[in-house]
């Protein structure tokens, strides 16, 4: 180590990419909100076809019509930000509930302790599978059986899992990676909310 500090990795602000990278960042805006188009798209904007499979992935996952509600799968992503202990996720999150998902304050609240919180058995059924995906802890039967005795099939479980998977691992890339990027470059329009600017690259 010679103590100079790391250059953080560049992150391709929107109107500077390829093509390719502004087609999907115009998607993301009209399909979402100009506000959704956060740093971490700029991130794997360097190889715009990881770009384009996050967020394809995201996509399917949290926008378009599933086997799941969307309503829930966003939650979800709270439940994961929650867990990972990301301020940055939590109030991407937050946000996008409240202004997006047209959920209250207080709804958006009791997912940050959803165990204590006076939501459906079902609801927390998926929200325990989620929050133990994003911690790296076992799974168990019971956990399992909980959610088919919920109603869910298993392409419902399929997306459950995924998108757990997809937003534990965007919030541990938040919490632990994202200060090594310039992130604080990023345009002030193309996030969520002025509270979400004073945790990039934290």
């Amino acid at each position: 180590m010679n103590g100079t500090k790391s250059q953080p990795v560049r992150l391709v602000q929107p109107g500077k990419g390829s093509p390719e990278v502004e087609q999907i960042y115009e998607e993301i805006c009209r399909m979402k909100d100009p506000r959704w188009l956060g740093p971490l798209f700029g991130f794997f904007a360097n190889v715009p076809d990881l770009l384009k499979a996050w967020w394809e992935l995201q996509k399917q996952l949290e926008v378009l019509k599933g086997h799941v509600p969307r309503e829930l799968t966003n939650r979800i992503a709270m439940v994961c930000a929650v867990a990972s202990d990301c301020p940055r996720c939590v109030n991407f999150h937050k946000t996008d509930l409240i202004d997006r998902m047209a959920m209250s304050a207080a709804e958006v609240d009791k997912l940050h302790d959803f165990e204590n919180a006076d939501l459906p058995e079902a609801e927390k059924a998926v929200f325990r599978v989620a929050r133990k995906l994003t911690l790296n802890e076992q799974l168990t039967d019971a956990e399992f059986g909980a959610l088919r005795a919920a109603g869910y099939d298993d392409a419902a479980i399929v997306e459950i899992v995924s998108v757990a998977l997809l937003e534990g691992g965007f919030a541990r890339h938040a919490s632990v990676f994202a200060r090594f990027e310039d992130g604080v470059n990023w345009p002030a329009r193309h996030t969520p909310s002025a509270d979400y600017r004073k945790v990039i690259n934290h």
